[in-house]
């Protein structure tokens, strides 16, 4: 704590000093202007958007906080390499990753053909904004049935130097370094980051590297290459899930078993990718993505040691054209992308009781498979502009998924090889929009979406796959509301939206820390929508923005029976009913920088029975930035924080149906982090 209270008579004695010098070059970074509030509300229909002062308010670690404030999203996060995304109830019965979502980076998937997206290997540094499409409307990216988070690129426009350190509670420290250089005919931006943490429970210390370059080259007037490279290097201990007695009496501690094995995962990923741009006079455009990924993982775990390597490729392209159709504007696009993963999986025995208390000792080897996978995705939307205010979007996909498996362990009538397929799915997608008046708007859609089981979903206790699960499908209905008040200082949504999911996939506890996945059922996702968010100019050196939205969903099993248990007309598993988030930012002198976020969450079932909840919770994070000028050409940034101000005590991620084995309790908790604090600073050279 000293050393806090020294960096916050620093921060202020600097601020006072500086109260009077000419703050020109700084009005680059106000914090929403009215333009953006504009933008917002000319975004198409059920988008949200976050730009990149939202995305860097916290102390960068994760986005689990700002992608929270997003009304129907709700991300849990478990620890630093613990974390899982759902959209309005899909993908919450996922235990330890993001599923049934599509990620990209501009144009180029992040998202394997396995359908696993892991948000935090690109650095929240290395972005520029965040578009998210909620639901199957998002023809162009495939229909999912949890939607499309899309990270856009953050290419200079000028040449710049940039350092940051940021130090924090638990020994957490992250480190920043980017070069920017920009052109008439180029931009390249070059960047390294290295985030570590002892972390505030027993056995969760994290470690993660990771190297970005994204560039652009002019090839001609109408015609523009991009490359993209992504490197990143982890390893993330696993302090696991608690029980109640331990989640409220000692929320430090872990998982006895992970404990004594010291488990942890570790891997190396990159993805590599090529997109060229190019529009032919202002009547048509095109986008083609060449790319790659990998990734060799090790995860040592008390039952087993993991080991997968996957590598894939593929190709994107997207046309568009633009014409007159019965004399009204219209807008024609057709594309498809081609996904191929080959995947790796071996378990081992893990021999840890035997280790003398030295963790994890890889034993004999348990299963060896080889999956390869791919699929084929075609798509076509065609946009009508009846008039000024009233516009027409129709949508058609298709999908058409397959994989071969390979036991390479097995042999005789235990090995299983063979070629499978999904049947082939057709995703029809309708949006309308009318524009009454040039403040107010309305939307409507029917969309349908899909998902297919993901590897972990497909493995059985025994380790094969389970080649009879189905992919969940869905419809979507939605109605929506957007206006502006008082010129561009004001600006509310509503949306209200019904969703049916079938063959819902849910996670079968078979033993401590093992799940499968089984085909249960259906359920309904009914719910409501809202977000406020104003920008007031109160005077020359004073600027707010407060934000509110939330959501109320009535999520709940349609028809679920498993075994001999019914659970039709329970809430489901694993989403709160209720999310609110209330947030000020504000800009004093345009200088001095406040950031204030509250999140509140409702309980959330834990069993399908709905016969144990977590407790409802709230907690709040506050940042001061300070920026400022030195020498014309040097920014220079401080910052302090503090998260969980008020020292909450809540579940920040949850295992849903935890059964308890050998008469001890079951393991629901992932404890959140109580209160902590962080400070650092930035420096940027312009040349």
């Amino acid at each position: 704590m000293k050393h806090l209270y020294l960096f916050f008579f620093f921060f202020s004695a600097i601020l006072f000093s500086q109260s009077q010098n000419d703050t020109t070059d700084l009005k680059e970074v106000v914090i929403k202007a009215d333009s953006e509030i504009q933008s917002d509300f000319q975004s198409d229909a059920n988008v949200s958007l976050l730009n990149r002062q939202d995305i860097l308010r916290g102390d960068q670690s994760i986005i689990t906080p700002i992608l929270n404030q997003i009304p129907g999203v709700y991300m849990q996060q478990g620890g630093l390499n613990t974390n899982k995304i759902n959209i309005r109830g899909i993908g919450a019965r996922a235990q330890y990753e993001t599923n049934r979502l599509k990620l990209y980076y501009d144009n180029i998937p992040l998202t394997t053909a396995n359908g696993t997206s892991t948000l935090d290997d690109i650095d929240l540094t290395n972005i520029s904004n965040i578009k998210v499409i909620k639901g199957p409307q998002a023809t162009e990216f495939g229909a999912g049935l949890g939607g499309v988070i899309q990270l856009k690129s953050n290419l200079p426009k000028k040449e710049t130097i940039n350092s940051g350190l940021i130090f924090g509670s638990f020994d957490y420290l992250k480190q920043n370094y980017s070069l920017s250089q920009a052109t008439e005919d180029k931009q390249i931006y070059l960047s390294y980051n290295n985030l570590s943490s002892g972390g505030f429970r027993e056995n969760s210390e994290y470690q993660r590297e990771s190297y970005f370059l994204n560039s652009k080259w002019k090839l001609s007037e109408n015609s523009d290459l991009q490359f993209l490279g992504q490197f990143t290097s982890m390893k993330g201990f696993i302090p696991s899930s608690l029980s109640r007695t331990d989640f409220e009496n000692n929320p430090e501690s872990a998982a006895f078993t992970w404990a004594q094995a010291k488990g942890y995962e570790s891997y190396d990923s990159g993805t590599f990718g090529l997109n060229w741009s190019q529009h032919y006079d202002e009547f048509y455009t095109q986008n083609t993505s060449v790319f790659m990924n990998f990734r060799d993982a090790y995860e040592p775990r008390p039952f087993d040691i993991l080991e997968d390597q996957n590598i894939g490729f593929g190709i994107r392209h997207v046309g568009g054209v633009q014409f007159s159709l019965f004399e009204k504007a219209a807008e024609i696009k057709l594309g498809g992308e081609f996904m191929k993963d080959d995947y790796d999986v071996s378990t081992f025995e893990n021999l840890y009781e035997q280790n003398n208390n030295q963790g994890s000792l890889q034993g004999e080897k348990i299963s060896d498979l080889k999956q390869n996978r791919q699929y084929l995705e075609l798509f076509s939307t065609l946009k009508i502009e009846l008039n000024s205010r009233w516009n027409f979007k129709f949508g058609l996909a298709t999908n058409k998924t397959k994989y071969e498996i390979s036991d390479r362990f097995s042999t005789g009538e235990n090995a299983q090889n063979g070629n499978y397929d999904y049947d082939r799915v057709w995703l029809p997608n309708f949006v309308s929009q009318y524009q009454f008046s040039d403040n107010h708007k309305i939307s409507a859609s029917i969309s349908r979406g899909f998902s297919v089981p993901t590897l972990e979903q497909s493995l059985t206790e025994e380790g094969v796959f389970n080649t009879n699960l189905k992919p969940e499908k869905a419809w979507n209905y939605e109605v929506g509301y957007q206006s502006k008040w008082f010129g561009s200082q004001l600006l509310a949504e509503v949306n209200a939206y019904y969703m049916n999911v079938e063959n819902l996939l849910v996670a079968r506890r078979v033993d401590e820390d093992r799940f499968v996945g089984i085909n249960a059922g259906s359920t309904i996702h009914p719910g409501i929508e809202f977000s406020f968010k104003s920008n007031l100019d109160l005077d020359e050196s004073l600027q707010i923005q407060p934000y509110f939205s939330g959501n109320f969903n009535f999520y709940e099993f349609d028809t679920f029976v498993d075994g001999d248990d019914n659970f039709s007309g329970n809430d489901l598993t694993g989403v709160p009913d209720r999310q609110l988030n209330f947030g000020l930012d504000a800009v004093i002198f345009n200088r001095l920088y406040l950031f204030f976020q509250t999140n509140a969450v409702s309980e959330i079932p834990l069993k399908d029975a709905n016969t144990e909840f977590t407790e409802s919770y709230a907690f709040s994070n506050l940042k001061l930035d300070y920026r400022f000028i030195i020498f014309k050409e040097i920014q220079v940034s401080l910052s302090a924080g503090v998260n969980n101000m008020f020292n909450e005590k809540y579940a920040a991620s949850i295992v849903t149906n935890a059964v308890g084995f050998g008469g001890s309790e079951p393991r629901y908790f992932y404890p959140g982090q109580g209160r902590n604090y962080f400070g650092g600073f930035r420096l940027s050279y312009n040349f």
